[in-house]
């Protein structure tokens, strides 16, 4: 049987893979500085290059860099919502007893 802290991490990383896969390409591209670049997607670091010609490059330490940052992004908003979730509980529970 698994642990289910080891469970919840990989379901983290799936979801930070996911959203460095989509995030570049639902916020739209921007113009290259070089003529033959036509598109520079990626969030925070550039990790995908479409060029003009119909070829494009893909740099992998900025993919993996995102999805290191997505991750503890995730995890950081999680830690958040938990705490105020237990607070605004705390509150609650405090109003009727």
């Amino acid at each position: 049987m698994k642990d289910k802290s080891s469970v919840y991490k990989i379901w983290i990383i799936i979801i930070s893979i996911v959203l460095v896969i989509c995030i570049p390409f639902i916020s739209g591209s921007r113009d290259g500085r070089e003529d033959f670049i036509k598109a520079i997607y990626g969030f925070p670091a550039d990790w995908l290059y479409l060029y003009t010609n119909g070829g494009f490059s893909f740099l992998g330490i900025g993919f993996i860099v995102n999805i290191i940052f997505f991750y503890y992004m995730i995890k950081i908003l999680i830690w958040a919502y938990k705490k105020i979730i237990g607070w605004i509980k705390g509150i609650w529970a405090n109003l009727y007893y």
